[in-house]
C-alpha cells in the first residue's frame, strides 16, 4: 500500500515535471541552479508545483509560501511573497505590485545565492501571520485599509 505522503510527493513531482516540460534548456538549466541552490541553503523547506500559476514554490512550515519560481519564455523570475517589505539598500529587486518583488534572471550564471539567501532570511524573519504582514503594508501606504463590515442592530 502506498503511503498519501510518498503518493503526495509522486504527484508533486509529476506536476514539476509538467510544469517544466515546455521549456528552454537554457531556462531549464536557471530553474535547476535556482532549486539546487535554494534546497541546499533550506533544506527544511518544502518544494511544490502550482499548476495554475506554472511555477515552482517554496513553504516554511512556520513561515508559509515565502518564494516561488515562475519561468517565462526568455528568463526565470525568483518571487519574494512579502518582496516589499524586505531591505533592499541596493535597489535589486523589481516589481511595482502592493506585495510582491522578484529577481529575474537571463541565465543561470546569475544566479547568486548569497543574494537570494539574505532576501529569504529576511522573509523568515517576518511577522508569521498573513494580517500582521498587511497591516505593515498598508502602514507602508501601498493599500488602503478595507471598510471594516458594519453590523446590523
Amino acid at each position: 500500500m502506498v503511503s498519501k505522503k510518498s503518493k503526495q510527493t509522486k504527484d508533486n513531482s509529476e506536476i514539476i515535471s509538467e510544469i517544466l516540460k515546455p521549456h528552454t534548456k537554457k531556462v531549464l538549466e536557471i530553474i535547476d541552479s535556482l532549486r539546487k541552490k535554494i534546497k541546499k541553503e533550506f533544506p527544511d523547506f518544502e518544494e511544490r508545483g502550482y499548476p495554475v500559476w506554472k511555477a515552482i514554490g517554496f513553504r516554511d512550515k512556520n513561515s508559509g509560501y515565502v518564494c516561488g519560481i515562475f519561468p517565462f519564455s526568455e528568463n526565470v523570475r525568483l518571487i519574494f511573497e512579502w518582496g516589499v517589505l524586505l531591505k533592499d539598500p541596493d535597489k535589486i529587486l523589481l516589481g511595482d505590485t502592493k506585495q510582491i518583488r522578484y529577481l529575474e534572471y537571463s541565465s543561470n550564471k546569475e544566479v547568486d545565492i548569497n543574494i537570494i539567501r539574505e532576501f529569504l532570511e529576511q522573509s523568515l524573519g517576518l511577522p508569521k501571520g498573513k494580517k500582521e504582514k498587511e497591516m505593515i503594508i498598508e502602514s507602508m501606504g501601498f493599500i488602503k485599509k478595507l471598510p471594516s463590515k458594519k453590523r446590523k442592530p
